[in-house]
């Protein structure tokens, strides 16, 4: 079985990580809003890295010379999408922009962990 490189590995783990903050925000605060502030963060994070992941890897197998611009696009347009999220949970009363940033640094908070577990040489041929 071929094994998983760390990006895909990142995407794996950081749904146990969303399920379980989420419940101990609920358990603590008892405030549905901030759980569903926090899934939004989660959601725009997932979509938009595994945007990335996916027009990376096709660029790099079907265009290898357009990486660098394509890569400062995809900067930019994450970017711009997170501040657009962002934007709409401090205009709203009803979710809290603090948990959505927290939801919205989920993929990197996941990341860190998972390249140090799995960067070990020889692990992980294909990472």
């Amino acid at each position: 079985m071929k094994k998983k490189d760390i990006i895909e590995k990142t995407f794996l783990f950081s749904w146990p990580y969303a399920i379980i903050f989420s419940l101990v925000v609920y358990l603590i605060t008892n405030n549905f809003d901030f759980v569903l502030s926090f899934v939004l963060g989660v959601a725009t994070s997932l979509f938009v890295n595994s945007l990335n992941y996916k027009v990376m890897k096709f660029t790099y197998r079907e265009h290898p010379d357009k990486i660098k611009s394509r890569q400062i696009l995809m900067f930019i347009a994450k970017c711009l999408f997170m501040v657009l999220i962002l934007f709409i949970t401090i205009q709203s009363d009803e979710y809290n922009e603090y948990y959505t940033f927290v939801g919205l640094l989920t993929f990197v908070i996941v990341s860190f962990p998972t390249a140090i577990i799995f960067s070990r040489k020889g692990d992980d041929e294909d990472a």
